[in-house]
């Protein structure tokens, strides 16, 4: 907390010291007009940039439409101090910007609901769609002037001050403060557990929700929020060329932002504010090159993309406490003494199901279309009981799991966990009831750290609200204290803190599995599904898993279901075994049981033991 605290200082040290500088010069007359709109350009552009970044870059969703909201904010905020000459300016234009903000997120929530349900390039077509909807529209009504505009919008850098280089500098101040705030609340965001939930879904949307994230709410709630400061930006942007016309906000405008937030990493908020600054400035100071500059401008690009195809900064961040801690590191490295970290004992809260099923299914079949996948299942898991699910290809085990967490919903029959139905609660609800799983192919968070894949699933055992996050409450800070030790404290059990703070796609492929169970065991499950997690490893690494297995089944009094095809591991670990042939269980029973069962033995082999002796005869 007091090296966070520390770093927020220091970060609000630099950008006040900067402030100051460019204020004195634009106030003095040493910095032009013409410079001093450069700068608020930029600073408008890197809200821009910073509000597409939620959606295109955190969020993962491409978004095509996106001058869109930012013309709402404009012709609102523009419209409505129109309408209030008597009031001070001052006051008319925080009220203008406010409605602006407001009415392009009531926008962008409209336009999300149905576009959102939607993934890929058909999103991008349908928020294209949308922007050019709303411009076509706006051309089209006379509130917002048609064709011609909306003229004699008042200007900030005339009405702010009489002193017109004042007007000027506070015309600059007010658009620097507001970059701020809007950047601040974006970086608090993103490292809170709303910002991990929104990463979430964009690295992998299903492990997500089966993590506990409701994805709709998440994706609904990035959307709307970008939409609210590219109002917000749009209302400044009215406010500082004092004439708008649509053309302003054609697809060539969504596209430039869409550059700039590509230029900088997508999902890299300090990517968007340094490209921001580049693609804003660059042209203007190239002017002395006539012809030429845009030659230049456009071979920058294209060199960039050649050498750095993920951005400039990919998606990670600048930090400027990180960058003088290594500086003092480095210049002190042998008078610093490492400090040793608290090490706090693992007090998992697990409730134990005494004598009855944690999970009984009953008669469970599901069909798409014509297709029968699967057929009167029937089974049940007993608290601390390891279960195995196994059956040739295609049987079915796959479906049964994906109907056991809201993946599917079963055509027929009951799924009662704890005594409670949850046939047709969604992922993320049973995810929270109790269920967890891992998956046949790993879904791992693989641009996010070891520790914060983890952090993640903590998200339904917190409570602060994003404003908490946004503001950095003492509730968020509790709980994210709280959840750092808890996660720490469940890497340690697989021995995996010290890689807590790697990225997930750098763990070889043993750990990767691993670290989807421990993420699993974060959501604080009463049953844990394994979908295949000894695929793909070797004697050595399978021999590790089964003695995780057991260690997780003892350690934290949870019953575990799994789908496994190494019959050595599952008649090592599992009490009773379920067989799947055709989407119909064919056999339950002990592995002994199993192991000498005809029926299965046809169903793996093609044969049975009798029909192999007597073709050997032959």
């Amino acid at each position: 907390m007091r090296n966070r605290r520390n770093a927020s200082l220091l970060n609000f040290f630099s950008l006040f010291i900067i402030f100051i500088i460019l204020f004195s010069f634009i106030r003095s007359g040493q910095m032009n007009n013409y410079y001093s709109n450069i700068l608020v350009t930029v600073g408008i552009s890197i809200i821009m940039a910073v509000s597409l970044n939620i959606t295109s870059g955190l969020l993962g969703q491409l978004a095509l439409g996106h001058a869109g909201f930012m013309s709402v904010g404009a012709y609102t905020a523009g419209i409505i101090t129109k309408s209030l000459p008597d009031m001070p300016f001052a006051f008319s234009l925080a009220i203008a910007l406010l409605a602006g903000g407001i009415l392009a997120a009531l926008f962008g929530f409209l336009i999300g609901m149905p576009a959102l349900r939607l993934k890929g390039d058909y999103l991008a077509i349908v928020t294209l769609g949308f922007g050019e909807i709303i411009r076509v529209v706006v051309e089209n009504l006379n509130i917002t002037g048609g064709a011609a505009g909306l003229s004699r919008i008042t200007r900030m850098s005339r009405a702010l001050a009489v002193d017109k280089k004042m007007s000027a500098a506070i015309q600059f101040g007010v658009v620097f403060w507001l970059m701020v705030i809007v950047v601040t609340i974006t970086f608090t965001l993103g490292r809170s557990r709303h910002g991990r939930a929104i990463l979430s879904i964009r690295e992998n949307e299903i492990a997500s929700e089966a993590a506990g994230i409701p994805t709709t709410y998440y994706k609904l709630f990035a959307f709307t929020l970008g939409a609210f400061f590219a109002g917000i930006a749009g209302g400044l942007y009215a406010h500082q060329i004092g004439l708008l016309t649509p053309r302003h906000f054609d697809f060539n405008r969504s596209i430039e932002y869409l550059v700039m937030v590509v230029l900088g990493g997508m999902g890299s908020i300090t990517g968007s504010i340094v490209s921001s600054a580049i693609l804003v400035s660059l042209p203007e100071f190239l002017r002395g090159f006539a012809d030429w500059r845009m030659v230049i401008y456009s071979l920058t690009l294209i060199l960039m993309m050649i050498f750095r195809p993920s951005g400039l900064l990919g998606t990670k961040e600048f930090s400027l406490s990180k960058t003088v801690h290594k500086i003092q590191k480095f210049l002190a490295k042998k008078f610093v003494r490492k400090e040793r970290k608290p090490k706090l004992p693992f007090v998992p809260n697990y409730d134990v199901w005494e004598g009855k099923p944690v999970l009984t299914v009953e008669n469970l079949g599901i069909r798409f279309g014509g297709l029968v996948a699967a057929e009167n299942i029937n089974l049940h898991v007993m608290n601390d009981e390891i279960v195995g699910l196994i059956g040739p290809n295609g049987a079915g085990k796959t479906t049964v799991f994906n109907m056991l967490q809201g993946v599917y919903v079963p055509t027929c029959g009951s799924i009662t966990l704890l005594g409670k139905d949850i046939v047709g609660k969604s992922t993320y609800e049973i995810a929270s009831s109790g269920i967890a799983r891992t998956f046949q192919n790993i879904r791992l968070f693989k641009s996010m750290t070891v520790l914060e894949n983890v952090k993640v699933a903590f998200h339904t055992r917190m409570t602060y609200s994003p404003l908490s996050g946004i503001t950095r409450a003492s509730r968020y800070d509790s709980e994210e204290r709280g959840i750092d030790i808890r996660a720490r404290e469940l890497l340690h059990v697989f021995d995996m803190d010290d890689v807590a703070d790697e990225n997930a796609a750098s763990l070889p492929y043993g750990m990767q599995r691993k670290l989807e169970i421990c993420r699993a065991l974060a959501t604080n499950p009463k049953v844990l599904l394994l979908d295949e997690p000894a695929a793909g490893m070797n004697p050595t690494e399978t021999a590790e898993l089964m003695d995780t297995i057991r260690r997780i089944r003892t350690r934290f009094s949870v019953a575990i279901l799994l789908i496994e095809h190494d019959m050595s591991l599952v008649m090592g670990i599992c009490e009773r075994i379920y067989v799947l042939n055709y989407g119909h269980v064919i056999a339950e029973g002990t592995p002994e049981e199993i192991a000498s069962n005809e029926e299965v033995i046809t169903a793996y082999l093609g044969m049975s033991n009798k029909d192999n002796k007597e073709d050997k005869a032959c």
